[in-house]
This record gives C-alpha cells, structure tokens and sequence, in this order.
C-alpha cells in the first residue's frame, strides 16, 4: 500500500516522530523516531571533564563565557556550581582537586581569568591538575582591530594566554571548531600526566558550533611508556647506596601525593626500616 510518509518534530521535548498517512482509508500512523545528536564544542568539554571523572565544576558567569556555561549544563553527569568571584572559583576548584584528582574553573576573559590566576599559581605549585576554562572574544574579532570589553584597551587579546603559560604545563586558545577536539584533549591529559593546571581558552562564538564527538576516555589516560633502561639504571644505583648504609631516613616530598604514590612510599619506608 503506497502511503506519504513525512517528519515533524514536537517542542519542548525534541521528540521526532514518523507520520504516515495511508490510502483510501487516509488512517494516521505515528513512529517514534531517534533524532540525531549534534556534537558542540562546549558538550564535547563536558563529555570529557565527565569522562576524568569529574561530577561537578565551578564557575563564574560572564558575557564571554554564557554560552559555554549553557553547553556544559546539558550534560547531566556534572553540576555547575557557582562562586561570588574568579578568586574564590580557582580555589574551590583547588580544593576539589586535592580531594578527587582534578577539577575545573570556568570564568570569563581578562577580568575573570586573570583574577583566578592566583589560585591556579597554588595548583601549580601544589601540584593539583586544575583545568581553568575561559571564554574569550569573538573569533571574528581576532585581527579585526576592534578594541573591546574586557580586554586591555588594545586589539591584542592573547595576553592572557602569554600570561597564564607561567603557571600551567598546556595552554590553548580555540578559535574554530575543527581545531578544538585536538586542543582540548592536549590540555586536560597533560594536566593529568604532569599534575599540574592547564588552561583553555574559548572563543565565545565557538562554544555552540559543532564538532565530532568525543571517543574513549583511553584516550586521556593512556600512560607514557617509561624508558626501562634508565629506570633501570636508577633502581640498581639506589639498591647500592641501601646496601652500603647502615640505617637509612627517608625525606618525601610533596609530590609524593600528587603522583599517587603514597601507599608504595609507606611499603618501601617499611621494607628498609625507615623512619
């Protein structure tokens, strides 16, 4: 039987649904469809933040970063959770990190970022990956000579990234679609691999514009190969100078904690009698 077949879509719900309409009898079917998801650069950083394991992040609204901010609300494995300043933002989200491996800070351009660069220089040097996200300019306006809000009163506006490079191991600036995927993956799993902060930066016209979707989270947490020879080496030179000593101490450092290490530190204090 030959039918006419259309699709419509019903709001608020986004539900797509088949109609059918058959002949003679003109009877209305109706077929729930699956519509298919469109990817944005501001979901694929949600999807990745969730899939570090992170379920909330922090943030302060501004002008630069409303569309971001509504990006990463639409996914439902994370909560927003929202600070009276950039300050307070960066060291809640160094709290949280000490307290579940990582974290992140969305904040708005210059007047946002710079203020939270503080705190991200104690993640630095308390060795806490804390992922401090701001929005920036429109991407059209980079080259245009537009002097803008929010900005140094000149049409520079990659200070920020030049500034926040001394107290982060990866910084990207994203200012097309194509690109941020790549740049957002570099960011958070080098944060991850050197325990440190890093820091994205993303152009307010280009939080809502579409990317591919995010693949396995294998991807982030992939370990570097270690070079066995010089591990090696490095084991046999410490085994010497146990054997030689009569009684060794131990001094740990900080980073001890942030390499995940403290359990294998006890064991070794343990197996030589350390103090």
């Amino acid at each position: 039987m030959g039918y006419n077949r259309f699709i419509y879509w019903t709001f608020p719900q986004h539900r797509a649904f088949t109609y059918r309409k058959t002949r003679p009898r003109r009877v209305l079917f109706f077929e729930e469809c699956t519509p298919i998801m469109t990817y944005t650069v501001g979901m694929y950083l949600a999807e990745r933040l969730a899939q570090i394991g992170l379920k909330h992040h922090f943030a302060v609204a501004g002008d630069y970063n409303l569309v971001l901010l509504d990006q990463l609300l639409l996914n439902k494995d994370m909560q927003q959770i929202y600070c009276c300043n950039e300050l307070n933002c960066g060291f809640s989200a160094e709290g949280y990190a000490r307290a579940h491996g990582a974290a992140a800070a969305v904040v708005t351009f210059s007047v946002g970022a710079i203020s939270a660069m503080n705190a991200i220089g104690g993640a630095y040097a308390e060795n806490l990956p804390v992922i401090l996200i701001s929005g920036s300019p429109n991407s059209n306006d980079y080259g245009s000579g537009h002097v803008l809000h929010h900005t140094l009163g000149n049409t520079d506006y990659g200070y920020q990234l030049e500034m926040v490079r001394h107290v982060t191991c990866a910084a990207e600036s994203i200012t097309d679609a194509a690109s941020a995927p790549a740049k957002i993956d570099h960011v958070i799993r080098t944060a991850l691999r050197e325990r440190k902060p890093a820091y994205l930066e993303i152009a307010c016209n280009v939080s809502s514009a579409e990317c591919v979707r995010p693949g396995p989270v294998t991807a982030l947490l992939a370990e570097l190969t270690p070079d066995t020879t010089s591990l090696n080496a490095a084991v046999d030179a410490a085994v010497a100078l146990l054997e030689k000593s009569e009684r060794a101490v131990m001094l740990v450092g900080t980073k001890a904690r942030s390499a995940h290490a403290l359990s294998e530190t006890e064991a070794l204090a343990d197996r030589i009698a350390a103090p």
